[in-house]
């Protein structure tokens, strides 16, 4: 037999009691197990071809490719592949190739099925096995995607629309625009702008599309801001919002930092911590803080902190009995909330983009001067120091829970199992290959326009450039990938922010047609609807824009139509912007958590091992009371403000 597939490999392999029966099947499987030897270059199995069995390496390695070459995964001795085509009968999912001399041990579809038939906890392993790697790929490509963004993608959409379906879903949107047309007079008084405004949120609804929503919304309201045709009308619309320096910078920021990012993670720095996090994280309460100290770190993107801080204690949490309930609050919760107090963020960048280009203030500071007025944001970070130390009081969700594994049950609750994920790191990412270019990053932004301006200035799109060519230096030198794939990842990365630069640019274009049809005049008329209760405006806008970010399922949609409204209209009365802006980027991030549309569940349930529904349940009663603490904190404000 082989040096490494050997009896006792399959034995434990397959979970085979020791038995006179155990012994009996192990016996037969071990004699269908069929030997091949492939040489360096040769392909074991090619992506889209017919599943002939799985695969049991013996000795070598070998290469996982994508569809485009690439190479996401590396197997040595003691790994298996192809067991999702096996068990599925689908087709192979990628390509694997022989790196130097492999021997390798097949087991056929049939042979794999006749066993996995005999005994039904096996194929409950194996398939927990294979959803493994699946969430294990899934959650790497999350991180770079703008799903976390507020970008609302459904499973539903993912399948083919008939051509009568097409005609009927379209056909419908072509009337509804002409009766807009022939039935909304070119010059009327009355709240035009709330045709589109509540057309978008119920198209998200229905059809659980954001940025297309955004789309035909902003189509509609070019046609009815320009009234010469959808395509003309929305055209000049676009081109006007481009025409700011204020978007155009934005924009390269947005990909000069998703390049920064996506850097980052090749480089290995979602497993970065991994070492360190077994060495120091022995209780619950340390596994906490030092997630925290890690997304803390990280926080330049909420999907990074979130992976790097999760990857790294998934270990320790399993071994410390913490349930997943509690690792899906704490992972749920916090990454946003520590991204939302770093100006440089992507998160920070899009808000003072946004800030910048709807009202033309000096928006970085700004921003920083609205950090102390987001109640949301500073209420969770206490809950959850609190929760780190046990003084928070548990749901009854999680009393459950902690429960269910005082009783010899599992860390995960039912529905869990194709979303557990067993970490095998192959590549070992640096501290250090995350933390230089981080810190490079937030000096860079900082000093460079300062020292050239004779005054203190945050440049990001400054810091981000010095940071690339300091990464380059930085990667090449230490051997961490070649001059070449440095430029393909940071194109690639560059690819991974257009989702969410494509929702920057409609948003502010939506933004500035609501304002062409008069928007913040109305709204400006309204404020006299408060009277002697102004100091209620703060908690209002909070609310409201909480409630419009769980309908659009997008904090950054919410943020494009809100800060140019709500600013216009706190100028025109004399009140501190800083308040409101506060309050509009706490309410997007509370209404993410509220929002059933948006995929931050689903990030988040991959990235710990829970059912996405699990993850969203658990941190519903917290998000809503920190909302409410939030908005009477607001109308407290309100009274000495």
């Amino acid at each position: 037999m082989a040096d490494h597939i050997n009896r006792n490999y399959i034995k434990q392999f397959f979970g085979l009691p020791d038995t006179q029966e155990g012994a009996v099947e192990l016996s037969e499987i071990e004699s269908r197990l069929v030997r091949f030897v492939y040489e360096n270059g040769e392909d074991i199995c090619e992506i889209g071809a017919e599943s002939d069995g799985m695969y049991f390496i013996d000795s070598g390695t070998a290469v996982v490719l994508n569809g485009e070459g690439d190479q996401v995964n590396i197997l040595h001795k003691g790994n298996y592949f192809g067991e999702y085509a096996a068990l599925t009968g689908e087709k192979r999912l990628s390509t694997v190739r022989s790196l130097g001399r492999t021997v390798v041990y097949r087991l056929s579809n049939d042979d794999a099925a006749l066993y996995i038939s005999k005994h039904p906890e096996i194929y409950g392993e194996l398939m927990k096995r294979v959803y493994s790697q699946v969430s294990g790929k899934h959650t790497q490509l999350m991180a770079l995607s703008g799903m976390r963004k507020g970008v609302l993608r459904h499973p539903s959409n993912s399948a083919l629309l008939s051509g009568k379906q097409v005609a009927i879903h379209y056909g419908i949107l072509v009337a509804l625009f002409l009766a807009a047309v022939i039935f909304v007079p070119r010059s009327t008084t009355a709240p035009v702008f709330l045709i589109p405004l509540m057309f978008m949120p119920i198209y998200a609804v229905l059809t659980r599309r954001t940025i297309e929503s955004l789309l035909v919304s902003t189509a509609l309201a070019a046609l009815l801001a320009y009234r010469n045709g959808v395509f003309v009308g929305f055209t000049d619309a676009i081109e006007k919002s481009m025409s700011s320096s204020g978007n155009v910078f934005t924009v390269l920021v947005m990909a000069l930092i998703g390049a920064v990012v996506n850097l980052i993670t090749i480089s290995g720095g979602v497993t970065a911590f991994e070492k360190m996090a077994i060495k120091i994280e022995k209780t619950p309460r340390s596994i906490y803080l030092t997630s925290l100290g890690i997304m803390a770190a990280t926080s330049i993107d909420d999907g990074l902190n979130m992976l790097a801080a999760s990857y790294a204690s998934y270990s320790p949490a399993k071994k410390s009995g913490v349930v997943r309930e509690k690792l899906a609050l704490f992972y749920s919760m916090l990454p946003t909330v520590l991204s939302s107090f770093l100006p440089i963020s992507l998160w920070g960048i899009y808000v003072i983009g946004t800030l910048r280009a709807s009202v033309g203030v000096d928006a970085p500071a700004l921003f920083c001067k609205s950090i102390p007025f987001n109640l949301f944001s500073m209420i969770t970070l206490v809950a959850m120091v609190l929760f780190s130390f046990g003084k928070l009081p548990l749901t009854p969700r999680l009393k459950k829970a902690q429960k269910r594994y005082d009783g010899g049950g599992t860390l995960w609750p039912d529905g869990s199992e194709k979303y557990l994920s067993v970490h095998e790191t192959e590549v070992w990412g640096k501290i250090s290959n995350v933390m230089l270019p981080i810190l490079v990053l937030v000096v860079s932004s900082i000093a460079f326009r300062s020292f050239v301006n004779n005054n203190f200035v945050l440049d990001s799109a400054v810091g981000l450039v010095a940071t690339l060519a300091f990464m380059f230096i930085l990667y090449t030198f230490r051997g961490v990938m070649p001059p070449e794939q440095f430029v393909e990842h940071m194109v690639d990365g560059i690819a991974n922010s257009v989702p969410a630069i494509v929702m920057y640019i409609v948003t502010m274009c939506f933004s500035s047609l609501l304002n062409r049809l008069n928007l913040a005049d109305y709204f400006e008329d309204m404020i006299d609807v408060f009277g002697g209760y102004i100091f209620l405006l703060p908690a209002v806008v909070f609310v409201l824009s909480l409630l419009l970010t769980m309908v659009l399922g997008s904090s950054w949609a919410m943020y494009a139509i809100s800060f140019p409204v709500v600013l216009s209209l706190v100028g025109s009365s004399g009140l501190s912007p800083a308040v409101f802006v506060g309050a509009i980027a706490g309410a997007g991030i509370a209404g993410e958590k509220l929002s059933m549309f948006t995929a931050e569940s689903l990030t988040v349930g991959i990235a710990v091992g829970i059912n996405p529904k699990d993850a969203f349940r658990v941190r519903l009663t917290y998000s809503i009371v920190f909302a409410a603490l939030a908005a009477a904190g607001y109308v407290v404000m309100g009274l000495f403000l």
